[in-house]
Order: structure tokens, then C-alpha cells, then sequence
């Protein structure tokens, strides 16, 4: 799961007079995220804001044909169970469902199903790079399915993902299909164990054992 492009639309504007040369920037990220799907299931974050964040216009977008069978399972963190879209081949849409018309804005992610047999394929979101001076992402009591809000490899930790005692992290492994668990110290305030890099377009399960808010600033201009 990687970038594989993004594409810099600057928009320019002098300011002053002429005398002082002084001016202004005002810059969009706006690209594409190519994001792999394997057979079986995927966790999947949405790495761009788009124009519909909705499940049924963000994960139709497989290169190549849709196979019978396909789908996304929405994660409710109140019930702690899934709501699920279903692709429907006839109508060669999302049926139409909860978890279909579901918001899964950057920052938050999905279960996608490729049924087994079919062919390994890419995801492409298409969207701008979320930017902001305090950019939030809530984080529940209980288990979420979460990632960067920010299109980038890294780990969570170092970009301002709060930690306490009782919490729990989890990384899917689409290959063997199990969880790596990462358990947060109650004697150190660190991780036991370093947090994994998460790449573009991959989500992760939290458990948090009290809510919290997960935020960070970042611009395009100073992309730290």
C-alpha cells in the first residue's frame, strides 16, 4: 500500500506593492492513492478527502471488473459489530444499506472482502491531502478502526497518536491473517513494544480504555 502519485496544484497571488515583492501562497494537494487488494480480507483506510466519502462511491473504484461477492464491513464502535455493503453485479453498484451511505472520512477505515479466486487488484482513491492547524480524529472507548489522517508511512506514535494505560493496538496481517498486538505500558507511559509503520491506505484497530482525540497539524507547505 502505497502513494503512487500526488499531484501539486498551486494556485499563486502576488501581494503588496510592487516594491516589496512580498507574496502569498495558497496550495492544494490534490491526487490519487493506488491501495492493494489481496484476496480475502483487507483493512483499508480512506487516505484522501474526496468528494463522496461514502462507502459506496470510495470502494467501487477496483481496477478491473467488480467480482460477485464483494464487500466492505463498516465497523460500529457502539454495537462492537459490523454493518456490511454489498456489491451487487446486476446493478454494478453498492445495494443500497447503512453501511453503503456510511461517512468513512480520512482518518478511518473499512474491512474489504475480495472474494477468494478472484485476482489481486488495486483500490484508487482520488482526493485532497487533508491539511489543517488542529486536525481531530476522536477516539472512542472501546475497539475503532483508525489510521493517519495524513497520507504517509509512518508510525502512529510519532505523529501525535495518544497512548494510556489499558490500550491496546492491533495490525492485520492479510497473510496469515492474524493480529499483531501491541499493549501500552502501565508502568512506562510508552508501548511496550515500538508501534509498527502503517502504510498509506492501511487502517489498524485501537482499543482505547478511556475516549481520547488524536490530533495533528500538518500543511502541505511543511510536511512534517
Amino acid at each position: 500500500m502505497r502513494t503512487k502519485a500526488l499531484l501539486l496544484a498551486a494556485a499563486f497571488a502576488a501581494a503588496g506593492v510592487a516594491t516589496s515583492m512580498a507574496q502569498v501562497y495558497s496550495v492544494n494537494a490534490v491526487g490519487y492513492v493506488n491501495v492493494n487488494i489481496d484476496p480475502g480480507f483487507n483493512m483499508v483506510s480512506n487516505p484522501l478527502n474526496a468528494a463522496d466519502n461514502t462507502v459506496k462511491s470510495l470502494f467501487k473504484n477496483l481496477q478491473g471488473a467488480i467480482p460477485d461477492g464483494y464487500k466492505v464491513f463498516v465497523f460500529n464502535n457502539a454495537t462492537g459489530g459490523f454493518q456490511t455493503a454489498v456489491w451487487s453485479i446486476f446493478d454494478e453498484a453498492f445495494e443500497d444499506s447503512v453501511a453503503a451511505n456510511t461517512v468513512i472520512a480520512p482518518g478511518n477505515g473499512v474491512f474489504v472482502y475480495l472474494p477468494f479466486g478472484s485476482p489481486a487488484t488495486k483500490l484508487t482513491f482520488v482526493g485532497e491531502v487533508p491539511q489543517g492547524p488542529a486536525m481531530s480524529n476522536p477516539l472512542p472507548k472501546g475497539f475503532s478502526i483508525k489510521a493517519s489522517q495524513v497520507p504517509q508511512a509512518v508510525r502512529p506514535d510519532l505523529i501525535g497518536l495518544p497512548g494510556a494505560s489499558g490500550d491496546k493496538f492491533f495490525r492485520y496481517n492479510k497473510t496469515t491473517k492474524q493480529y499483531q498486538t501491541y499493549l501500552y505500558s502501565e508502568f512506562d507511559p510508552n508501548w511496550e513494544t515500538p508501534l509498527p509503520v502503517i502504510d498509506v491506505g492501511e487502517v489498524f484497530f485501537i482499543y482505547k480504555a478511556q475516549p481520547a482525540t488524536w490530533t495533528r497539524s500538518f500543511s502541505v507547505n511543511n510536511p512534517t
